[in-house]
């Protein structure tokens, strides 16, 4: 990973005439060692740019899997099946983000 950020961090700095780095502290790994966590990380990583503001929903956004676990595009993820195993279809884990998703406006709103 380290070779990665690094040559990125100079292509980046080239092309925009800068130095120094990109990405604020260090890499850092975290096991993923239960199936619900897996699947709570997943839909943490595809609500992220509605969290942030970038869209409105998970689908939106085209540099997320969300689509491809969705049913909405077909994609290359590897492995997909795992994740949909744990909640049975592309149906069922559009609902699983969804009901995060919408519990999060309800929580803006009383606010």
């Amino acid at each position: 990973m380290q070779a990665f950020i690094l040559s990125y961090t100079k292509a980046i700095n080239k092309r925009y005439h800068r130095c120094g780095s990109i990405f604020q502290g260090r890499f850092q790994v975290i096991l993923v060692d239960s199936d619900g966590y897996r699947l709570r990380l997943s839909r943490y990583i595809h609500l992220n740019p509605v969290k942030s503001g970038l869209v409105k929903c998970p689908e939106d956004w085209e540099f997320s899997s969300y689509a491809d676990y969705a049913g909405f595009r077909q994609g290359t993820l590897p492995k997909m099946e795992n994740l949909l195993k744990q909640v049975g279809s592309a149906d069922a884990y559009q609902h699983f983000v969804n009901a995060e998703h919408t519990k999060a406006l309800k929580s803006l709103m009383l606010d």
